[in-house]
């Protein structure tokens, strides 16, 4: 037919759509891309883990931080 084949569709995207200010193509993907995404790994903060026993339970610096815990530096600061 003359068109190109992609491999997938964000290859598609990448090859026939590259310039698209739109960003309909992109947006149509099962997990499309934001312009804000997520941030990955832990905090920069520690907060004390209130969901575990209190006998078992630390600092942590899980995503994302819980409304209202007070947070520390470090985990030893924490603890």
């Amino acid at each position: 037919s003359g068109r190109p084949t992609y491999s997938s569709q964000i290859a598609c995207c990448n090859g026939a759509y590259g310039g698209q200010v739109s960003g309909v193509c992109l947006s149509q993907l099962p997990s499309p891309p934001t312009m804000s995404p997520t941030e990955s790994g832990g905090l920069d903060v520690y907060y004390p883990d209130y969901d575990t026993a209190w006998a078992e339970a630390g600092c942590i610096n899980t995503r994302p931080l819980p409304s209202g815990r007070p947070t520390y530096s470090s985990q030893i600061a924490c603890c």
